[in-house]
């Protein structure tokens, strides 16, 4: 419950924050709570600004395709990961700059306070790609901006690190011992200010957030079928690519209909793929005299034919590489991450889906699914 009530009064806080720094930033070395609502707010980002990928992820999550949680997970991390190049040396810096009345859990606290800013700022970046459509240097202003914001408060907040009682000096080895020293001193009271213009800007910053939030949920159910992964039953793309494997020809799905396909889309320089190599070749050693077909598809979008070339002469191969130099055969698989496996069936339905390393034990047990399906 106490949890609940600090989480509804975040909105409050950043408005104090915005209106009153000063006494905001007191008020959390006084009681704490900084890194409590950096981390709300890190929750409150990708729900937000990255409406799409989470909807992409949830459904990556609750459908066929292995790593969907991972994936969900990894968005969370990756917004976290951005708050943490602002707060950490922030707190660095306020340590710092504190000397002897540095105090670390404090001057954590006090730099994850400041990062409310950085929220600010990007959620009027993203309202104005919202109106405007994006732009390649907004979110490289978005930074700079956030950044300058943030170091402003830094600045304050070390004001308040360096107004508190000093910490005492341990005494001299061989001295005298010294009296019982005394409780240290408790923690000023929290500044009291005007909540009005506190109450304005957090209504603002609400109405902000929220708007965008809204604007990618109403984004996503538009494009709902595009955020889906490919699912298992739905039938598996066609294509057709040249080898690159020094053999000439190409490689066709729909010539391979009436076999369990294995589809394998890896890159040169996914270091994920090169440890699928030999589980790859391991599993087409065991099934292809069972009537299962592999293809490699490489990614590599930068890359020469002859450098592929080269990396398949170092790294063997038994079964045909051929090569999806556009992504589109990628995009049409919805492939986002390497390696991407994807298992066909003989009605060349997919059956289903794995993203990054994948234990040779699940592989088999897919293939045996497809090969013993009727």
């Amino acid at each position: 419950m106490e949890t609940l009530r600090a989480l509804l009064g975040l909105p409050a806080r950043i408005g104090r924050l915005l209106t009153a720094p000063d006494a905001a930033l007191a008020r959390v070395d006084a009681e704490g709570g900084g890194m409590r609502d950096a981390l709300a707010l890190v929750v409150a980002a990708v729900v937000a600004f990255r409406m799409p990928e989470l909807v992409h992820a949830v459904l990556t999550a609750i459908g066929p395709t292995s790593g969907g949680v991972m994936r969900l997970l990894a968005l969370f991390a990756g917004e976290a990961r951005h708050a943490a190049w602002f707060v950490l040396p922030a707190a660095v810096i306020v340590t710092w700059l504190a000397r002897d009345r540095r105090d670390a859990g404090r001057d954590l606290d006090l730099a994850a306070a400041c990062y409310p800013a950085a929220f600010v700022v990007f959620a009027l970046e993203r309202g104005l790609s919202a109106l405007a459509g994006p732009r390649p240097g907004y979110a490289a202003i978005a930074d700079g901006a956030a950044a300058v914001a943030i170091a402003a408060l830094v600045w304050r907040a070390i004001r308040i690190a360096r107004a508190r009682p000093p910490v005492p000096k341990p005494a001299a080895t061989g001295a005298a011992a010294p009296e019982p020293a005394a409780a240290p001193p408790p923690r000023a009271p929290a500044p009291a200010f005007t909540p009005g213009p506190a109450r304005v800007a957090a209504a603002g910053i609400g109405a902000l957030a929220l708007a965008v939030a809204a604007h990618g949920a109403v984004w996503s159910a538009r494009n709902i079928e595009s955020l889906r992964p490919i699912a298992r039953g739905q039938s598996a793309p066609d294509f057709s690519l040249a080898r690159v494997d020094g053999t000439s020809g190409a490689v066709a799905l729909g010539a391979l209909r009436g076999q369990v396909v294995v589809l394998d889309f890896w890159a040169t320089w996914c270091p994920p793929c090169i440890q699928m190599i030999p589980v790859m070749d391991g599993l087409a050693g065991a099934w292809g005299p069972r009537g299962v077909s592999f293809v490699g598809i490489n990614s590599d979008a930068g890359a020469t034919d002859d450098v592929i070339r080269e990396f398949l002469a170092e790294h063997h191969f038994t079964y045909p590489v051929v090569r999806d130099g556009d992504g589109q055969v990628g995009e049409r698989y919805r492939v986002e991450a390497l390696p991407t496996i994807v298992v066909v069936g003989r009605d060349g339905g997919v059956r289903a889906s794995f993203v990054g390393y994948t234990m040779r034990g699940t592989l088999d047990k897919a293939l045996r699914d497809a090969v013993e399906a009727r």
